[in-house]
């Protein structure tokens, strides 16, 4: 193996290493916000958030802080609560300050949660892109969350309504079938091996798309061994359920 080989083969190893770490999710321990702009947000909480929330954020059985916190955000990304923040509060005033102000606000209740300062100040640009997760790592998404799956729609052998071949639950903050224009995406999605009860049948279409491909969405209840969706929609994004 000659020494013109091993230099070509590490180039082109160090000329991949950035592309895969480019890939990566960044998450809330990688510093997500500045110091600076959390002491901002701490100004802007307090005149705006503090009397609802307290000053320690503990109001309303701690929705911003601790393990509630956590439960209800992890394997999520920022944008979702800042959207969350900016939508309800401030009480009775909704959506009335700046997004920079919300992005403070933001980036306080992540420093009020232990999550590390960086040197970057949370974007617009940038703030989809950040996972909240624990600092052990990705988890399986929490039991009662909004979650959406892609699976196949079959009929039990009870006559009972089943998504199988189901890929990992995701969470999602809208109960809604999925926008036309994002359906092609789901069309080509790999399937998956989990297997998941429809709760609320109801919540059907009027003609169930019975042997397609669907994007589903709903409440996750976990059972061991009948693990359970209380669908809020389902559509068709294939005529089949090939893989």
């Amino acid at each position: 193996m000659t020494a013109k080989f091993l230099l070509s083969h590490a180039l082109i190893c160090l000329a991949v290493i950035p592309v895969l770490s480019a890939q990566a999710p960044k998450t809330v321990w990688q510093g997500a916000y500045t110091e600076d702009q959390a002491k901002r947000g701490a100004a802007t909480y307090a005149a705006e958030c503090a009397r609802c929330h307290r000053e320690d954020l503990t109001g309303y059985n701690s929705v911003l802080i601790g393990n509630r916190f956590m439960n209800d955000w992890r394997e999520d990304t920022v944008d979702h609560f800042f959207s969350l923040v900016k939508q309800t509060m401030p009480r009775g005033a909704p959506s009335s300050l700046t997004d920079a102000q919300y992005l403070d606000i933001v980036s306080y209740v992540l420093k009020m949660n232990d999550f590390p300062a960086g040197t970057q100040e949370l974007t617009m640009n940038d703030i989809g892109g950040i996972r909240v997760e624990s600092k052990e790592g990705p988890e399986p998404v929490p039991d009662f969350s909004l979650v959406e799956v892609v699976a196949c729609l079959v009929k039990g052998s009870d006559g009972a309504w089943m998504l199988t071949n189901a890929t990992e639950p995701v969470r999602t903050r809208d109960p809604e079938p999925t926008p036309v224009g994002k359906v092609k995406a789901l069309q080509s999605k790999q399937l998956g091996t989990r297997t998941f009860r429809v709760l609320d049948a109801t919540s059907l279409p009027s003609n169930p798309p019975l042997g397609h491909k669907v994007d589903a969405k709903g409440l996750l209840i976990m059972k061991t061994g009948d693990d359970r969706l209380n669908i809020t929609s389902v559509q068709a994004v294939a005529d089949s359920c090939g893989k």
